[in-house]
């Protein structure tokens, strides 16, 4: 690759009245990773992502109301499906005739929202340790708490989401306490953060938007949507990946869009939680870039 085609490019362009950030590296297929909408920016997945723009066009995008994209003029235009159709109306204003994408968490429903609305749009899916609207893997996540609140590597952290999950803290009245509270809790997002911690913090290193946190979760609740129903419709060869110890993501989520999606592979990383690409990274490359690349 060229120093040229090395070179991170930024964009920001007024698409469905939100002025949309996005930066692009490489040359090649266009490869969408977009951030989830709960108001990370995309830069994480710049940190984990980019050594593929050897073989794509690489084109992160942060979400409406995160990172450095506007926010709409009504909050209730924060959701899931807002953020997708936002993806169309960007491949439309780059001019290609199709896409991959890459979702991770949030933005695996995003990617997911896209998929079945735009199918022929779209080439190949990738979904990493994917949120799936509509579907709830709580007795899961509760199972992996409990299991995890006398172990000293995860007992505050557990504590925290706990108090969360019971409404007895709200993390998002401002931004900087969004960002304490995610650091906190940080811990239980990996299988051993002894090794993968201080890496987390830097991948996940930024603003943080509690508007977004906010808007997002609320928007998606006020028009409810069961992703499991339309699964079908998906035409891309589909990749499926997660970490067996996500707690928040877990497995049962994966392997009912490996169930659901017609062309779909699953693979499960033994040792990694919600990032497997930081706790397996040379397993985890390998799956996705044959993928990719095939």
């Amino acid at each position: 690759m060229s120093p040229k085609e090395r070179l991170m490019e930024d964009h920001t362009v007024n698409l469905n009245g939100v002025d949309l950030h996005y930066r692009t590296i490489g040359n090649g297929p266009a490869l969408f990773l977009v951030s989830p909408g709960w108001g990370v920016t995309s830069g994480y997945l710049q940190r984990a992502f980019s050594s593929l723009a050897r073989h794509f066009k690489l084109v992160f995008i942060d979400s409406r109301g995160s990172g450095l994209s506007g926010r709409p003029a009504d909050a209730t235009h924060m959701g899931s499906i807002d953020m997708a159709d936002d993806l169309e109306a960007l491949r439309e204003h780059l001019d290609l005739s199709q896409i991959s994408i890459l979702g991770h968490s949030n933005s695996g429903a995003i990617a997911l929202s896209y998929a079945t609305r735009y199918p022929d749009r779209v080439n190949k899916l990738v979904l990493c340790d994917s949120q799936v609207l509509g579907l709830s893997a709580a007795a899961d996540t509760q199972r992996i708490l409990q299991d995890r609140s006398t172990d000293p590597r995860f007992e505050e952290a557990t504590k925290v989401v706990s108090a969360f999950f019971t409404g007895q803290i709200n993390p998002a009245s401002s931004d900087e306490s969004l960002e304490s509270f995610i650091a906190q809790v940080l811990p239980l997002y990996l299988y051993s953060p002894e090794k993968s911690l201080s890496l987390a913090r830097k991948h996940l290193s930024g603003p943080i938007s509690s508007y977004a946190f906010t808007s997002q979760f609320a928007a998606d609740r006020a028009v409810p949507t069961d992703q499991t129903k339309s699964l079908d419709a998906i035409k891309a060869k589909t990749l499926i990946l997660v970490g067996r110890h996500d707690f928040i993501c877990p497995v049962a989520l994966s392997e009912r869009l490996h169930e659901g999606i017609p062309e779909s592979s699953l693979v499960i990383f033994e040792k990694s939680g919600h990032f497997p690409w930081l706790e397996e990274t040379p397993a985890f490359f390998a799956e996705l870039e044959r993928f990719l690349l095939s």
